[in-house]
């Protein structure tokens, strides 16, 4: 049985922020149709998505609306 993460961690570099969070499908539904494409990038070498500025406020409320923590770094 795999366990899910039930926190979120935000980090604020390069103009905006990353999340580290576990995969789930529904967050990820809800993430890509609220953050246009040109302001969101998956980064697969880190397993982590990066936010520009001017969304981040967004992506962070949709974050805590699936995980029960999220730790700013």
């Amino acid at each position: 049985m795999i366990k899910i993460k039930e926190y979120c961690y935000v980090s604020k570099k390069h103009d905006g922020i990353y999340l580290d969070c576990s995969y789930d499908p529904d967050f990820l539904e809800v993430f890509k149709n609220r953050i246009p494409a040109q302001d969101r990038k998956w980064h697969p070498d880190i397993k982590q998505w990066w936010v520009s500025s001017k969304w981040a406020k967004q992506a962070i409320r949709d974050a805590q609306i699936f995980f029960n923590e999220i730790i700013e770094c």
